[in-house]
């Protein structure tokens, strides 16, 4: 678009005398053109950059022996949930494991005539909101059992194995899968997403390798 509008510049510089030859004038966009410059919607991925910077800078510090590594982590996740009823969790610690925008999914099947649906998405604070009253009545220990680790530079996908106790040492009442999706900045690893299963739904015992066929 721009070869045009130089070669018509160059002409008339030709054609004047060189005397009272005159440098091209930028040529002024039209006012439609100018009201929808000024009036275009911001960029999404701007905004979206701007957001998580602002929450970035809202969010509460880490531990630094939390995020250092993948096992400290995934070992912070399950630790600061975990303890007697009455005991209030560090729900500022829990926090600070996770990105801004990360989600935590229980996955299970809808029951038949079910109003709502099985697989329904939470945050972070919808959780501490909720263990806030739960923790208060009940005892909940999640130990991780074994996990499996793939991943691709910073990003990282850990399979992590859990039972679940009413009491440190009791019987276990619970087994299930974590699928954590972590994130290193150069600095600490973030939790981005979890999404959880557990026995009785997969109708199946959590398996030491996590293989399945296609």
């Amino acid at each position: 678009m721009l070869r045009p509008l130089l070669a018509a510049c160059a002409a008339v510089l030709l054609a004047a005398p060189a005397a009272v030859a005159q440098p091209p004038q930028k040529p002024q966009q039209p006012p439609r053109a100018q009201a929808a410059k000024t009036n275009a919607p911001p960029s999404s991925m701007k905004t979206a950059g701007e957001r998580t910077q602002a929450a970035l800078q809202a969010h509460p510090a880490a531990r630094p022996e939390d995020v250092g590594s993948i096992p400290a982590l995934t070992a912070a996740l399950y630790d600061v949930i975990s303890g007697p009823a009455g005991r209030a969790r560090d729900w500022q610690r829990f926090r600070s494991l996770f990105y801004p925008g990360a989600q935590m999914v229980p996955v299970r099947r809808a029951k038949p005539g079910a109003a709502g649906p099985g697989i329904a998405p939470i945050t972070p604070n919808d959780y501490a909101t909720w263990g806030e009253d739960f923790f208060k009545t009940h005892a909940f220990y999640e130990k991780e059992t074994h996990r499996q680790v793939a991943g691709y530079g910073d990003l990282v996908n850990v399979l992590s194995a859990y039972e679940i106790r009413e009491s440190s040492d009791g019987p276990v009442t619970a087994r299930g899968v974590n699928s954590l999706q972590l994130v290193f900045d150069g600095q600490r690893w973030w939790v981005l997403n979890i999404a959880w299963t557990d026995e009785k739904t997969a109708g199946t015992p959590v398996p030491k390798d996590f293989a399945r066929k296609e």
